[in-house]
């Protein structure tokens, strides 16, 4: 007598691959609106919101510059870290065409950004 059950295939089942696109769209989404965002608060930290004593009691939507300011920082480590998350996931570009036959040049565009960041760590602070 035969079994209405269907024997379980021995067959691995395939493995569910994401796109490349599947990340990188909603990375760069997400770099846009924070750039966006860094750009507009920039901007209205230095051309709506005066500086110094002018300032006091002004807000724009509740927030003071101060609270802009913080937003506006906040924004700015956002933007590094998923500029950081989308040079690792385009890290196979970057060796292939950006890098090319000279690697010499990816490690210096690298040195050279990471020297600009050391630059602003080290810089005397003056009264």
């Amino acid at each position: 007598m035969h079994s209405p059950v269907a024997p379980i295939a021995s067959a691995k089942q395939p493995r569910l691959r994401l796109s490349p696109n599947t990340l990188h769209r909603p990375i760069n989404l997400a770099l846009f609106i924070v750039g966006c965002g860094l750009a507009g608060t920039g901007w209205l930290l230095d051309q709506r919101l005066p500086h110094g004593p002018y300032s006091r009691g002004l807000d724009i939507l509740g927030y003071t510059r101060h609270q802009w300011g913080t937003l506006h920082t906040w924004l700015g480590y956002t933007l590094i870290a998923l500029v950081g998350l989308h040079l690792v996931l385009h890290a196979t570009w970057l060796r292939r065409i950006a890098a090319g036959k000279h690697p010499w040049r990816l490690v210096a565009g690298l040195a050279a950004g990471a020297a600009v960041i050391v630059f602003f760590m080290i810089v005397p602070i003056r009264r």
